[in-house]
């Protein structure tokens, strides 16, 4: 006996079709809510929505879905976001994962972009900012790149959407995390310019070394099957680069940075050296900040 269908939008049992092509929506007006949800969905002609709170609640009358919410929303998101990448989110698979319909999540989110902004937020929420003022500028630098690179690993997608620009855009959360790392800073007598200069050259660092990361997360996902059916390995595509006298200078630096590399090593190591370069320009300017 065949399945009963159900409407692509409400989920009501749909009769079978006399003939042509089976039935997806149960009426027009189920045909045309999809439709809006798709366009909304692919793209948005006025820009994406600001931000919702995670924890905000329903639109005002709005009892259609009360295990709902833009936080349980949010957080489907982001376990979705962390197992495939954000190349794997939709709204549809978000509904799936929450049992409900499409049409449901937009009374609460207004579009992708809308929920990848209230996913940002929670993820950046999670982690508590430091609550007592670091012993000095280099403490605090210190700290906020441990957190920034834990919060990279944890939720790699999340570095596309709070990379240093020069595009200007608002998150509470990211605000929040800015202002504490500049902080560091307080107390220094440096001119806004230079404050910004230094904290530049420091994220720029930092997410210039977690690119090296999530790149190579999303390599793996992605030729993780290709290898397997392939029966390649990484030994054998790099065997060229590594032969002996093939490369001189590339070849043994390689070798000697490991294998696979210590991408947490390499990052204190380079963070320190970021850090040596601001503290010698400090000490050029006579300025050394609060004692460690």
């Amino acid at each position: 006996m065949a399945e009963q269908a159900a409407c692509a939008s409400c989920g009501k049992d749909l009769e079978p079709a006399d003939r042509g092509r089976p039935r997806r929506y149960c009426s027009r007006a189920c045909q045309a809510r999809a439709y809006r949800a798709r366009r909304t969905e692919e793209t948005t002609e006025s820009g994406p929505a600001p931000a919702r709170s995670p924890t905000a609640g329903p639109p005002a009358g709005d009892d259609s879905a009360p295990h709902l919410s833009a936080e349980r929303i949010a957080r489907a998101g982001i376990d979705i976001a962390d197992a495939e990448g954000l190349e794997a989110l939709s709204m549809r698979r978000v509904a799936t994962a929450l049992g409900a319909s499409t049409m449901a999540l937009y009374r609460y989110v207004t579009s992708k972009d809308d929920l990848v902004a209230i996913m940002v937020e929670a993820a950046l929420s999670d982690v508590p900012l430091p609550d007592t003022p670091p012993q000095n500028w280099r403490h605090g630098l210190e700290r906020a790149a441990r957190r920034d690179w834990e919060l990279y690993h944890r939720h790699p997608w999340i570095l596309a959407k709070v990379l240093v620009t020069t595009r200007a855009h608002f998150s509470p959360a990211l605000a929040a995390d800015s202002e504490s790392a500049f902080s560091s800073f307080d107390g220094l007598g440096l001119e806004p310019a230079d404050t910004f200069r230094y904290m530049f050259m420091f994220a720029s660092y930092v997410q210039g070394v977690a690119l090296t990361y999530v790149s190579d997360v999303e390599a793996e996902r992605q030729s993780a099957n290709t290898a397997r059916r392939k029966g390649t390995s990484p030994e054998v595509v790099r065997a060229p680069l590594l032969a002996p006298g093939a490369y001189p200078r590339l070849g043994p630096a390689m070798r000697a940075g490991g294998d696979p590399w210590d991408l947490d090593a390499l990052f204190l190591a380079g963070l320190a050296g970021v850090l040596d370069g601001i503290e010698a320009d400090l000490a050029r300017r006579g300025l050394r900040g609060r004692p460690g």
